[in-house]
Parts: structure tokens; sequence; C-alpha cells
């Protein structure tokens, strides 16, 4: 996503040739004799797939689509969970896409004409995206300072932004860094996003996650395990499979009880004696 202001600042381009990558249109076309050194190569690219979504998945979907309106524009994430959403969007009119990764998810709904044009940074699919981004003017790669940038996001209507997390607390905090004590990410590009759908005219934040990892651990806290990667303060409205909770405008202990509500029904009780305990239910 970064390539473009790399190209303006490097003092030589070593290339790496590759006949079965996809050709896209994007912001600079380079031509053989921009390069100090390039190597040819004739090798698939690397895949993402990602597995089907299951029963849980579908409902968090049905549940985050709700928030989805006609002329929208999305950002999401990647993986079956988006993948999920999108599917439950073929009814839509008019959606665009501005975000900083796609993957296989849009190519159908593009295909019916559901989605009109995609901008993004990067392409992270199967042969399935390859193959339709391919010399298709529909789909534009830009690089992350255009993506990303406030200035461009602040001309967004409808902005919708769906972002996964790794744990949420009562009050809609959200850590998306810090997994059972592993590092899995860094903060990225989300919050540029979150932000840019809550001063979006009609948009808004969706943060989807399931509720529960299995019947043993609940992401759903009273206390974040790791890094606040989105404050309270941005809080939109969270999703999993027990429903959403919309907790834009409201009070801690307003949001503390949605938050209840669609928790793991296994964990509600005691996510409900912490939260008086911190006196804010």
């Amino acid at each position: 996503e970064y390539l473009v202001p790399a190209l303006e600042t490097c003092r030589a381009i070593v290339a790496e040739v590759n006949d079965q990558v996809p050709w896209t249109h994007c912001e600079r076309v380079l031509m053989a004799e921009d390069f100090a050194l390039s190597v040819r190569t004739s090798r698939p690219p690397a895949p993402l797939p990602y597995g089907a979504p299951g029963e849980r998945e579908r409902a968090i979907a049905r549940h985050a689509a709700a928030f989805v309106p006609d002329g929208a524009t999305l950002e999401f994430g990647l993986g079956s969970l988006p993948d999920a959403i999108l599917s439950c969007l073929s009814g839509r009119k008019g959606l665009r896409v501005h975000s900083g990764a796609v993957g296989d998810g849009i190519v159908e709904l593009m295909q019916r004409g559901v989605i009109t044009e995609a901008v993004c940074g990067v392409l992270l699919g199967t042969r399935k995206l390859f193959d339709f981004a391919h010399q298709n003017p529909k789909v534009q790669l830009r690089s992350s300072d255009y993506t990303h940038d406030p200035r461009v996001l602040a001309r967004i209507e409808r902005f919708v932004a769906i972002n996964s997390a790794v744990e949420v607390d009562l009050t809609g905090q959200v850590n998306a860094e810090v997994a059972n004590g592993s590092y899995v990410g860094a903060v990225g590009g989300a919050l540029d996003f979150v932000r840019a759908a809550n001063h979006s005219p009609g948009g808004v934040s969706l943060i989807v996650l399931p509720s529960a990892v299995g019947t043993r651990v609940s992401r759903i806290v009273s206390k974040l395990s790791g890094p606040v990667a989105t404050p309270r303060s941005e809080a939109g409205v969270i999703v999993t499979e027990y429903g959403a909770a919309d907790l834009r405008g409201l009070t801690l202990r307003e949001r503390a009880q949605r938050m209840l509500a669609i928790a793991h029904p296994a964990f509600r009780e005691r996510r409900g004696r912490e939260a008086a305990a911190f006196g804010i239910v």
C-alpha cells in the first residue's frame, strides 16, 4: 500500500516482473526503464483462502448487514466474517468499496452490479479475485496516503467501516492487537476508518466478533487483556451472533447494559457482577 510514496523517494527500483500477477489500474504505471534491475519470474501469486463461514459467522453477518444502506461505501477487513457480511448484501443497490484491502467476497457482488467500484490498497485473496481484478477498471489500487487520507475519507457519505476485534470491553474499548498473550497484529488503518465512519453523514462504524471462544473464553470482557486499539470515544456499533449493541451517545451504564445483552449467555452473569463492581451497572 505504500509503494507509490516509496517510489518517489527511493534511489533505485529492483523489480520482480511476474507474468502471473494481475495487471491492475493504479496511480503510477511502471515502465521497463524505471528499473535499475529486474528479475522475470512466472509463479502464481500467494493466495489467502478462507474457510466457508459457519452458522455463527452467518448470524453475525445478518445483524451487521442491517446497518448497511443502499448507496453505502464499505470498508472491511479480511476473513470469512467480512465475506459472510458481503454475502448478505445481495439485495442492496449502488454500493462502493473504499478499503485498505479487499478479498474474494467482492467478486460476486461486483459481477452482479451490487458493488459498482472498489478502491483499495492491496488484493488479498485467491485466483478468483486476481483474475477478476486483472485489467478491470472498476478495481483501482491506490496507495495508503490516499485510501487512509482523512481529507479523502471526509468526503465519503454513508461510509460503513466493518472491522473485527480480539475483544471489546463493556464500555466499547477495542483490543485488536493481543490475543491470549500473543501479539497478533498492529493497529493498522482500522482507527482511520472508524473515525471516518463516525463522522460520515449516514455512516456507521461496526466492530464484529464472535461473543466467545467456545464456552471457555468470553470476547466481551470487563477489562481488556491487551492495548486499546480503538478508544471508547470512537465506539459505534458492536456486533456478535447475539445481536448489535449501538453504543453511540450512551452513558457508560447504558453501554454496559447493551454489551451484556450481546455477550455469550455463559458469561453474562459474571460480566454483570464485574460491571457492578466497577460501578457501571
